[in-house]
């Protein structure tokens, strides 16, 4: 029997995944800003690797947050949980609930559902056994009970020697506090995490060094735009894309990007126009291992 694992962001890519954005209701007023800054994002991750659109597959979906609706790539099987736009916040979601199902059937591998509900922007992985989260994203009336068989199955889907849960992450994230606003995996022992977390800090510096001689966590600034976030970068082949915002505090978070992935390429995204929506390139992508 293959050992399961999910790879980290870092590792060897196939592809990003993107869906365009049809949802007149969020994204009307401000077509030609939308249209533009996925133009761009297209052109800037084709440099580095393939991008495969919801839109050109013929899979339908409801918005742009693939992250979160969207399949876990496993080495032979995708695997989907439940999804219900951040515990039925923002209907519809009907189509994004059906997306990984479909990506299966299109790869043609198979499929593992489980039935409870978990966005992709809620864990963090770091390639080794470790993942993170936040108590808020996994349990509560519209998200699932606090109950040790949705632990178990996470682990035993991800193949996980440890989940960590931390008790919060951004204030007004409309998500509840994801993990991938709060703090990331920049390598398996490092991660990179919002400054002003104190509690969630020293959690994570414990969690770490339970697991490695060596463990390092570092604080950024966020921007003043909230919930915008740093931690929102996606890893690319060769690259590291790092969302913007226009504000003062961009500098620094590039130069330490640079510092800490310095065999990639760095690049600021401007991401001032999907921020209005509450997410940034991390929540609208989504990684394709590559491992099939």
């Amino acid at each position: 029997m293959n050992k399961v694992r999910y790879p980290a962001e870092w590792e060897t890519q196939a592809a990003t995944w993107l869906a365009l954005p049809i949802n007149e209701q969020n994204w009307a007023s401000r077509r030609d800003r939308i249209d533009a800054f996925y133009s761009n994002l297209i052109d800037t991750i084709s440099r580095f690797q393939s991008v495969k659109i919801l839109d050109n597959l013929q899979i339908p979906h409801n918005d742009i947050w693939i992250r979160d609706y969207g399949p876990f790539f496993m080495e032979h099987c995708v695997v989907g949980y439940e999804f219900n736009a951040w515990g039925e916040k923002f209907p519809p979601w009907n189509l994004d609930s059906g997306v990984p199902k479909r990506v299966a059937e299109l790869m043609s591998t198979e499929f593992k559902k489980y039935p409870w509900i978990l966005e992709g922007g809620a864990v963090e992985f770091n390639g080794d056994g470790l993942c993170m989260t936040t108590a808020p994203c996994l349990f509560g009336k519209k998200r699932n009970p606090e109950s040790q068989e949705l632990l178990k199955d996470i682990k035993e889907s991800f193949g996980l020697k440890s989940l960590k849960i931390l008790p919060r992450g951004l204030d007004g994230d409309h998500t509840d506090g994801h993990i991938d606003n709060l703090a990331r995996f920049v390598a398996k022992n490092h991660v990179v995490m919002a400054a002003g977390f104190e509690q969630e800090k020293c959690e994570i510096e414990a969690w770490l060094c339970e697991h490695y001689e060596s463990a390092k966590v570092d604080e950024l600034a966020l921007p003043l735009c909230s919930p915008a976030s740093y931690m929102n970068f996606i890893f690319v082949n060769g690259g590291l894309l790092v969302p913007v915002y226009n504000c003062e505090t961009d500098a620094a978070a590039l130069e330490y990007f640079r510092g800490v992935a310095p065999g990639r390429e760095v690049i600021g995204v401007d991401c001032t126009t999907p921020i209005e929506e509450g997410g940034s390139l991390h929540c609208l992508s989504k990684h394709e291992p590559f491992i099939f």
